[in-house]
């Protein structure tokens, strides 16, 4: 079964193009020279603004002295929330501290129920470094460090392991030990957008925040828009997000793709959610045949969709002004929420990540279930070119089904409901369902009983369907180890 697997996977990153930049000539901004645009290292000094972080479940995390810049009530709503949502919250400003030492104390809060964090502002990034035979070696930020609280990130070469040459350069450039996530982290980060206010953004996209909890979409439709050189996995990458929306139109022609259909058709045609599949940088997106759609585009024409996953190379690199994730998120009056990468790759594997929304996961809760399922299998080389740089822009705590299965909000959900604290879930999860609710294994034994909401950490690795009170309303889970 093992080495099934592996065949499968190493068939999807073999077979699929690899989303990259197309300039020759570009040059993406190096780990020294962001080095040399930030500030120097200082001890780690934790500040509380709201709550206690000891104990906390979601934990968010400013730039020291930010708060005072940001207007307090509209802080408070925002943690207000989330903590309406079910979910314990604090906020915290921090020194700006070696990567490392942060890490640390990440692992210490996790000890005492730390399940994600926000950070807020300009918070250090861990760099690591990949190699590829076949595609161009590559350094860039890397969040994930904040999320495998366990693993062993390795800095044995200076420069690239192939020059070899031993030593350190805070550049992270292997990877061992237990590797799964502990935690889900994003960014809200609004600096890079030049022309814009740095807290008045802040300001504005925590507001929209709160007003989308209160109303959300009443009638959420995707776009699937998939560019050339991906052309024919579009019937693949659309089926995938028909876990999270029942409406997604799926653009694939070749003939139909282009930077002028893009802008002109797509941005301003209200979808939910977009995700495009082209080759781009951090600051664009280049179409074949073009033109090329740009930050700046993004920030003059406000599209009013609210989510994307960006399969578009470094769209996400948060170390460059005027990233693309950024002006899509936090540059217009309508996004929040977006995920990426700060390298060339991008997600693949999505099922995983749009089932657990679908079920009504949060964005961090669903993309942590998606790298569950990328290290399950073992973390090949491929995966870690894909995949290293993914980041999430935007709150990690919001949901976007969460309005379809009446979820927070005023209205009650019209149907019996049941959804997951992640599915795929890797060790435990928790079982959501109005009332009393049965586990059942694929041969129809019960395996579990529970009731509204309850935890379980003994399945094993396999698929379940969890079934409400007279079979009402089923929903398959799946469970990884």
């Amino acid at each position: 079964m093992t080495v099934l697997f592996l065949l499968l996977i190493a068939g999807i990153y073999d077979e699929t193009p690899i989303t990259r930049n197309l300039d020759s000539n570009f040059q993406p901004g190096t780990y020294a020279e962001y080095r040399a645009s930030q500030p120097e290292f200082t001890e780690l000094r934790v500040t509380a603004v709201s709550g206690d972080s000891r104990g906390t479940e979601l934990l968010v995390i400013m730039e020291e002295n930010m708060s005072d810049s940001l207007d307090a009530g509209i802080v408070d709503q925002w943690l207000s929330d989330i903590a309406g949502e079910g979910n314990s919250v604090a906020a915290v400003e921090i020194t700006y501290a070696d990567p490392v030492e942060i890490r640390t104390w990440l692992q210490g809060l996790y000890a005492e129920g730390l399940k994600g964090v926000v950070f807020v502002g300009d918070i250090p990034a861990p760099w690591s470094c990949t190699v590829d035979a076949s595609k161009a070696d590559e350094t860039f930020p890397s969040d994930y460090f904040y999320m495998d609280l366990d693993g062993v990130w390795e800095d044995s070469w200076i420069g690239y392991p192939t020059s070899g040459v031993p030593g350190q350069d805070s550049i992270y450039d292997g990877w061992s030990g237990d590797l799964f996530p502990e935690i889900y982290a994003s960014r809200i980060l609004t600096s890079v957008i030049l022309l814009g206010n740095e807290y008045d953004l802040i300001e504005s996209y925590l507001t929209r925040l709160h007003e989308w909890r209160q109303t959300g979409d009443p009638e959420p439709h995707a776009l699937c828009y998939v560019d050339d050189d991906w052309s024919s996995f579009g019937g693949t990458y659309r089926s995938a997000m028909l876990n999270l929306y029942d409406d997604v139109e799926l653009v694939n022609e070749v003939s139909a793709t282009n930077g002028t259909d893009y802008r002109q058709n797509r941005l301003q045609a209200g979808y939910t959610w977009i995700s495009p599949f082209v080759h781009s940088g951090a600051t664009m997106h280049q179409w074949s045949p073009g033109p090329s759609t740009t930050s700046g585009h993004i920030w003059t024409d406000q599209p009013p969709s609210r989510f994307y996953n960006l399969f578009a190379c470094a769209n996400c690199r948060f170390t460059t002004n005027w990233c693309m994730g950024c002006a899509y998120v936090f540059g217009t009056d309508s996004g929040l929420a977006a995920v990426g990468s700060t390298k060339s790759g991008a997600m693949l594997q999505f099922v995983p990540f749009y089932a657990a929304l679908g079920d009504g996961s949060s964005f961090g809760e669903a993309y942590s279930a998606w790298w569950s399922y990328i290290i399950s299998g073992g973390f090949t080389p491929s995966e870690q070119y894909w995949h290293l740089g993914m980041i999430i822009l935007g709150d990690p705590t919001i949901m976007p089904a969460m309005h379809m299965l009446g979820i927070g909000g005023d209205e009650p959900a019209s149907v019996p409901v049941v959804y997951f604290s992640a599915n795929p879930a890797s060790g435990a999860v928790t079982v959501y369902a109005q009332g009393e609710f049965t586990i059942h294994d694929m041969t129809g034994r019960v395996v579990a009983r529970g009731q509204n909401s309850q935890s379980f950490s003994g399945l094993e690795t396999g698929i379940y369907l969890v079934s409400t009170e007279g079979l009402s309303v089923s929903e398959k889970l799946c469970v990884i180890r």
